[in-house]
């Protein structure tokens, strides 16, 4: 994994996470069941709490989406305290857009993923990245279309302390196709798994969902790291340049929807990459556009 925020000790905190880890065969969706936990007091906002099943029956996705996605593959939410609520030392220090990039940016450097992409560049395929603000996938050339691999949903969690509601931390959620790919009804998107893109690429070693609990809990804690550290210049720029140079629409003429559907075009222009506010930035007319929300599409 590229730790752009440095070299640090993942092991106690995973220890942490492992004390306090919860599966379900079933559940209607892991975030809403961690949020309400944490929110009612039955679990310890201080601390990490991860939650995991087998399969959800209600599984929910950015701008109100469903989840739609079949056993066998990944179905996580970490709970992470804000940094001034956290017992152990290790939590959150703010909650803005950047940690939503972050957390795509570094799921797209799992080790699986990586060793997929390194057989798709000897092929010349386009790379497995991230799509903004934090889908994780690749854009298919041929059919024009984003292939996505993993989903992600992050919310804030808010408990009573002292008597006052405040907020205590937030819940990242993942969602990533290991075995199966759901079909996607509408033209937004299509669905990909590490299971079709590993026989693509010849490679045998496909990780089970439940291997791949650990490296995603430390994929969001290393963007939690990277993003502490993003009130400083030199991190934020480093930041910015390694996203955009992950992001897999970058160069590329793109759609932006104000709402989850495909007829009403918001905005459009060529994708430059992100700004320092965590914007995505288009070219229209030799004028830059920021786009502060919505759904993006190559056009």
């Amino acid at each position: 994994m590229d730790y752009l925020g440095g070299v640090w000790d993942f092991a106690p905190i995973w220890a942490e996470i492992c004390r306090h880890h919860r599966h379900d065969a079933l559940t209607d969706s892991t975030n809403t069941q961690l949020i309400q936990a944490v929110s009612a007091g039955k679990l310890d906002y201080r601390h990490h709490h991860l939650h995991t099943c087998d399969a959800q029956s209600a599984g929910r996705g950015q701008h109100g989406r469903s989840w739609v996605s079949a056993q066998g593959n990944v179905f996580l939410s970490l709970y992470t305290p804000m940094q001034a609520m956290s017992d152990d030392g290790f939590g959150l220090l703010r909650l803005d857009g950047f940690l939503s990039l972050a957390v795509g940016y570094y799921l797209a450097q799992l080790e699986i993923i990586q060793a997929i992409n390194a057989e798709r560049i000897k092929k010349d395929l386009s790379i497995i990245g991230v799509k903004w603000a934090n889908d994780v996938g690749y854009y298919d050339d041929t059919a024009h279309l984003f292939q996505k691999l993993c989903g992600i949903l992050i919310e804030p969690v808010y408990a009573k302390v002292d008597d006052k509601t405040r907020l205590v931390g937030v819940v990242t959620g993942v969602g990533m196709n290991v075995e199966m790919s759901p079909a996607i009804a509408d033209g937004l998107y299509q669905a990909t798994c590490l299971r079709q893109l590993a026989d693509m690429a010849n490679l045998e070693c496909v990780p089970s969902y439940q291997a791949l609990y650990q490296p995603i809990c430390q994929a969001i804690c290393q963007a939690v790291h990277q993003h502490n550290q993003l009130s400083d210049d030199t991190a934020k720029s480093a930041f910015i340049d390694a996203f955009n140079r992950a992001h897999v629409l970058i160069g590329k003429v793109v759609n932006v929807f104000a709402r989850d559907e495909m007829r009403v075009v918001s905005q459009s222009g060529r994708c430059i990459g992100i700004d320092y506010d965590g914007a995505l930035l288009l070219e229209q007319a030799g004028s830059i556009e920021r786009v502060l929300a919505g759904m993006i599409q190559s056009a």
